[in-house]
């Protein structure tokens, strides 16, 4: 059975340490790992939580495990996997993205022994009520990704401090199965499992979609009977389906020219894209697109005005259609799709890469520890004519993406290909692995290293 993996994620000081040291107190029947990430040298929370109990605590000191200390949390989740706990918990410093943990623990060579349970996120409502604006965006975007949002400390809040604590989770869209008020981290065993139909309990690799007739609230996925004059239906699908972000812009926008004879009045959608997670809105006759941080599922929901026929059976359709297949993932295994702003794409395999001039014939001179042939980056960017300005995503096979990485950094990276001279193998981050040396001004240090790269998507300034 996989290994159940919960990341307690929040700001710096809303309990997530104590929240953990509570589950360690209440569940002495099973045996559990826990995994810390502290900025400090003196890994206060690991002695914090030392104690004589039925756990193991692994901490990796001196950077964040979802950006500057990758490879260490890796190798870190392998040696738990090896011992078997019952479950561990994750908990990164304040300042992580609780959803860069899930993208790596998914693509990572232990993810099979690994099941991701849900993510609980602390926030102070007294703490966020006077915030700066800097830190409300920061727990905002921790919030967007939680499945059980925590109110912790709330014996000393004031009414107001909860009231905006209400306002702030009601405007989460999907929105996190629970939401629970509690004091000294204090939480109901139960919010650790998964409900029904949710999470590692909603099939995967289903064919087709659940549906939903019925109208949808911004933190419900079933709804009640339509409104007058209008139909409304909720899709979901698992995590692991991988959609073309360009199909499915196409198919929201065929949906936006109304079906049979039923106006599209709104659509709304989070998907896990060739591009990563993007939400789409379908609204007043135009499409809106921006990167998504929710992690648990895909989901989408349209509402139509009333036709002479239902729209739900071919808008279903053009949505699965949106799905890349097992074969259309294998087929971009063995090149590099250069998606440029304007909509046009070039593919580049390994033996352009391997022409083009300034090669590296082994990259242990530039990135110690690492070895294998590699084409520069300003290589390629001068003979494919590529643009000087913006940003790029890089997406991995596996459905793996970067956040922006802006051009002028990434043109200092390289793309390694060979090994011996034969195609860099999947174990070694091939067919082809992008990695940008340290220090690289503007260079987001989790992006410095992306496995099996097969689309590098750019980005104009505007986008950008």
């Amino acid at each position: 059975m996989p290994i159940p993996v919960h990341i307690v994620g929040g700001f710096l000081g809303t309990g997530k340490t104590t929240l953990i040291r509570d589950q360690l107190q209440a569940r002495r029947d099973e045996q559990l790992a826990v995994l810390v990430n502290d900025f400090g040298e003196a890994s206060l929370d690991e002695a914090t939580l030392t104690g004589d109990r039925p756990y193991e605590i692994t901490n990796i000191p001196g950077g964040c495990v979802c950006c500057t200390a990758p490879e260490g949390f890796i190798d870190a989740l392998g040696e738990i996997v090896d011992r078997k706990p019952d479950r561990l918990l994750i908990e990164p410093t304040g300042l992580a993205r609780p959803q860069d943990l899930v993208d790596t623990i998914r693509r990572s060579p232990h993810a099979a022994s690994l099941e991701i349970a849900p993510v609980l996120v602390v926030v102070d409502p007294n703490r966020l009520a006077r915030a700066s604006e800097e830190e409300q965006a920061l727990v905002a975007h921790q919030a967007e990704i939680a499945d059980v949002l925590i109110a912790n400390r709330t014996d000393l809040c004031d009414e107001d401090a909860l009231a905006r604590f209400d306002a702030f989770a009601a405007a989460l869209w999907p929105g996190p199965i629970r939401v629970h008020k509690t004091t000294q981290g204090r939480i109901p065993r139960e919010l650790m499992d998964w409900p029904a139909g949710e999470g590692a309990r909603l099939p995967r690799g289903a064919d087709r979609p659940e549906e939903h007739a019925g109208e949808t609230g911004s933190n419900h996925e079933h709804g009640h009977d339509s409104t007058e004059g209008f139909e409304a239906r909720s899709w979901r699908w698992s995590p692991d389906r991988i959609f073309s972000r360009e199909r499915l812009a196409r198919a929201v926008m065929r949906l936006g020219e109304g079906l049979a004879g039923a106006p599209l009045v709104r659509f709304k959608g989070i998907f896990r894209t060739d591009e990563g997670f993007v939400l789409l809105e379908f609204a007043g006759g135009t499409l809106h697109e921006a990167r998504s941080l929710h992690r648990r599922d895909s989901r989408a929901d349209a509402i139509f005005g009333r036709g002479e026929a239902s729209p739900f059976e071919r808008a279903s359709t053009w949505l699965h259609a949106a799905s890349l297949s097992g074969e259309d993932l294998e087929a971009r295994t063995h090149q590099i799709e250069l998606a440029l702003p304007d909509g046009r794409v070039r593919i580049v395999d390994r033996s352009a890469l391997l022409e083009l001039p300034d090669g590296i014939d082994d990259v242990a001179s530039v990135f110690p520890g690492r070895e294998g042939a590699a084409a520069r980056l300003e290589a390629l960017w001068t003979a494919q004519a590529l643009p000087a300005r913006g940003s790029a995503i890089l997406c991995a096979a596996d459905g793996f993406t970067s956040e922006p990485v802006p051009i002028g950094a990434l043109r200092q990276g390289v793309l390694l290909h060979s090994l011996a001279d034969e195609p860099l193998a999947p174990g070694k981050g091939g067919p082809f692995r992008l990695l940008i040396p340290e220090g690289v001004p503007d260079a987001p240090s989790g992006c410095a290293n992306v496995k099996g790269v097969v689309r590098i998507v750019l980005k104009d300034e505007a986008a950008a």
